[in-house]
């Protein structure tokens, strides 16, 4: 190797080593970096505090209304599983059901409080969107539903919280009380028609007992046969009146009490739907009751600071 040559890779690498370290200890030295926050210090502090100004205003009941959480817990009772959806999830469903969003817009008049007006073509979906955004209806991993409601008066929220619970209630009892009725309307019907059956065969075997003097077919065959041969013309002819009407009359007998049976059982069913239509009970079991916040809970003025 010549001497050229073994000066040119020398002077390379010592060109790579002063790039490797000098140059980036240099850049990266602590006195560098101090001196040059101390240079800029006042445009950091200022910077700082207009930044915490800002965040400050931003956060304040001038820019963000502050909004105050009620909550409630409640478990499902008193109702019964459909397909393969627990009690929880129907009542999940049926606390997210338009139905009761529109009871609380009758109730509270949200459309005033939310600064809505009725008469605008987008209201129900301005309502929704509103009333979606301050409402939280959450199913907990111990098979309760969570019922959250913001607004900016915590009676307020408080009330609607109570409120939910109670259109709950009586959503379901209407749901129940509907199925209830067309049992009622169904068990009602089939009872009067199967009294006209019973009243139509009990005519006809009370016109047979009259007639032809048949009340009991197997002990009146016996006397009557007794009576035949000794030659009483009375049993004589309640014999032949057996051996002409009595298949017709066990017949009628036997669907008498047949349609009786059918009649008991309709009235039975009646009768409980009637009872489980006038009863009024629960279906929500509240664990945790909803109360007026004494503190804000929107916004969260350390997180807006900070990100500003």
């Amino acid at each position: 190797m010549t001497d050229e040559l073994w000066q040119k890779i020398k002077i390379q690498i010592n060109t790579y080593e002063l790039f490797n370290y000098d140059g980036m200890e240099k850049l990266f030295n602590n006195k560098s970096l101090f001196q040059l926050i101390s240079k800029w210090k006042l445009h950091l502090i200022i910077i700082s505090v207009v930044s915490i100004a800002v965040g400050v205003f931003i956060s304040s009941p001038i820019v963000i209304t502050p909004k105050y959480k009620s909550t409630a817990i409640v478990y499902p009772t008193n109702i019964s599983e459909y397909s393969k959806e627990s009690t929880t999830e129907q009542m999940y469903q049926i606390f997210m059901s338009t139905d009761i969003k529109f009871k609380m817009l009758n109730a509270f008049q949200l459309d005033k409080h939310y600064k809505l007006s009725k008469n605008d073509p987008l209201f129900v979906t301005y309502f929704l969107d509103e009333f979606n955004d301050n409402v939280s209806i959450s199913k907990t991993e111990f098979e309760s539903v969570q019922i959250t409601i913001y607004d900016k008066d915590p009676k307020i929220a408080c009330a609607m919280v109570d409120s939910m619970i109670a259109f709950y209630n009586y959503k379901v009892a209407e749901l129940y009380k509907r199925k209830q009725k067309e049992m009622i309307e169904i068990m009602s019907k089939a009872m009067s028609e199967k009294r006209k059956e019973i009243d139509s065969i009990e005519s006809k075997l009370t016109e047979i007992r009259t007639k032809y003097g048949i009340l009991n077919v197997t002990a009146q065959s016996v006397e009557a046969t007794k009576g035949m041969i000794q030659g009483n013309k009375q049993a004589t002819e309640l014999y032949k009146n057996l051996e002409q009407y009595a298949g017709t009359y066990k017949e009628m007998d036997s669907l008498s009490w047949h349609f009786r049976k059918e009649y008991i059982n309709y009235k039975w069913q009646y009768e409980n739907s009637l009872r489980e239509y006038n009863k009024t009970i629960t279906y929500a079991q509240v664990v945790q009751y909803p109360f007026p916040a004494d503190k804000k809970s929107y916004p969260v003025r350390w997180a807006i600071v900070a990100l500003t």
